[in-house]
């Protein structure tokens, strides 16, 4: 927060008292770099879009009106700066500014005999340049297509931190494999490992009628696991995408201690695949 005079900068806002009036203009720090999404980057139009519908937004969201005109120039100015070709730059700017008006303007009458809307589903592909245009064919009233960037700044800047010891982590695809043959089982945990492995240890030692393929492993054959050497496969935050690598790397094994049923949502389709990597 900035104070001085009768100005008040704070986040992206400068409060500015007039006389008995307060106004509010639109706000850029001294470390301001100008620097947005390049028009000649490899991401898709509609990124770049939405790129100059924001900073619009912030223009008429954040100044009062005798600011507009000034706030849309210096818009105009960092993207041209950014290289965005001066026709884009007005087209979408005009389209911006329409919506605004228009949305300002609609008055939305909900009555009871009312159909509720349904929320279409999104279909997400990594964006590559001439090829994943062609998806926005399937774009419909209940599906739309949208594009991500393979290249983040965060394969590139990382931020330092001491690594995890490897029982702590979470959220992981493990294998445990036998010390007398090569047997092995593999598993997902969205908790630290070790408390998942202290588990499959206990099963063991209390013996009890509901055995699992571990138990079953270590009572019938008399072999001990190599639990200090357990596996992390992959580590994966999303559960469903965590599902479907456990089931891949479960078939990739030579000696499976996994259930047939393990392995029952990976589709047919994929298995040729899977057994040639």
């Amino acid at each position: 927060m900035e104070v001085g005079g009768d100005r008040l900068n704070f986040l992206d806002v400068t409060v500015i008292r007039d006389n008995e009036l307060i106004e509010f203009d639109w706000y850029h720090k001294p470390t301001f770099s100008g620097r947005y999404l390049n028009f000649w980057s490899q991401h898709a139009v509609s990124q770049k879009i939405g790129t100059i519908a924001g900073l619009v937004d912030r223009v008429i969201l954040l100044s009062n009106p005798k600011f507009h005109f000034d706030n849309l120039c210096f818009v105009i100015k960092v993207l041209l700066e950014n290289d965005y070709p001066l026709s884009f730059i007005f087209e979408n700017i005009n389209n911006r500014l329409k919506n605004i008006i228009m949305a300002s303007n609609t008055k939305r009458v909900v009555s009871d005999n009312s159909v509720d809307v349904v929320q279409p589903s999104w279909f997400t592909v990594p964006f590559v340049r001439g090829i994943t245009e062609k998806f926005n064919r399937l774009n419909s009233e209940h599906m739309r297509v949208s594009f991500y960037s393979v290249n983040k700044l965060r394969e590139f800047i990382r931020v330092h931190k001491d690594p995890l010891p490897r029982d702590k982590k979470s959220k992981v695809v493990y294998k445990i494999s036998c010390k007398s043959c090569d047997a092995s089982y593999v598993g997902q945990t969205c908790r630290q490992l070790k408390s998942r492995i202290t588990e499959h240890k206990n099963h063991i030692r209390w013996n009890t009628s509901a055995r699992s393929v571990i138990t079953e492993h270590r009572l019938q054959e008399g072999h001990d696991f190599d639990w200090d050497s357990v596996a992390i496969l992959d580590e994966e935050p999303h559960y469903r995408k965590r599902l479907i690598s456990e089931m891949i790397f479960i078939r990739r094994q030579t000696h499976g201690l996994n259930l047939q049923m393990d392995i029952e949502g990976l589709p047919k389709a994929y298995l040729p695949i899977i057994d040639k990597l």
